[in-house]
């Protein structure tokens, strides 16, 4: 009979760094130390961390050659002056306030108009009505393929005769 194994424990790499930094409390500190010292796993990440983190501590300090804290700070001030409620330019109450809609009114209404036009221009289906020359002459293409350009539909679909 095989020997069942565990799953390989994952060392929790947020906590590891919390210990590093000292951001942890004194319980979890403690909980954390025991474990390290029982957790190969975790011990070998541990001192991955802190490798990192000496590299990184090694690296040179370079600082501009120029300060851009004033430069943020007068661009964060104008900002805040934009979006301040009183340089905000709201419409008058009243009859004033809704020509604010009337662009929008405007173009709402010709699309609306220019819709109906030009659906009112496309061929209809009336039985009484003899079809359009150009349509009369699509009649030698009977019976249209799928895919193809109708000008109506009598143009598109053959009637069927029934006796």
């Amino acid at each position: 009979m095989a020997e069942h194994r565990p799953a390989e424990h994952q060392p929790d790499i947020e906590s590891l760094s919390a210990w590093l930094d000292g951001e942890l409390d004194e319980s979890a500190r403690r909980r954390l130390e025991t474990h390290l010292a029982d957790c190969p796993a975790c011990a070998a990440q541990l001192a991955a961390l802190r490798d990192l983190s000496a590299a990184f501590g090694a690296l040179p300090a370079d600082a501009p050659g120029f300060d851009l804290s004033g430069l943020v700070e007068e661009r964060l001030a104008a900002s805040a002056r934009r979006s301040s409620p009183a340089a905000r330019r709201t419409p008058p109450a009243g009859w004033f306030g809704r020509l604010a809609w009337l662009p929008a009114g405007l173009a709402a209404a010709a699309s609306l108009a220019l819709g109906i036009g030009m659906g009112s221009a496309l061929p209809g289906d009336r039985a009484d009505a003899e079809p359009p020359m150009l349509v009369s002459a699509m009649r030698v293409f009977d019976p249209m393929p799928p895919g193809s350009i109708c000008i109506g539909s009598d143009a598109c679909y053959t009637k069927e005769i029934t006796e």
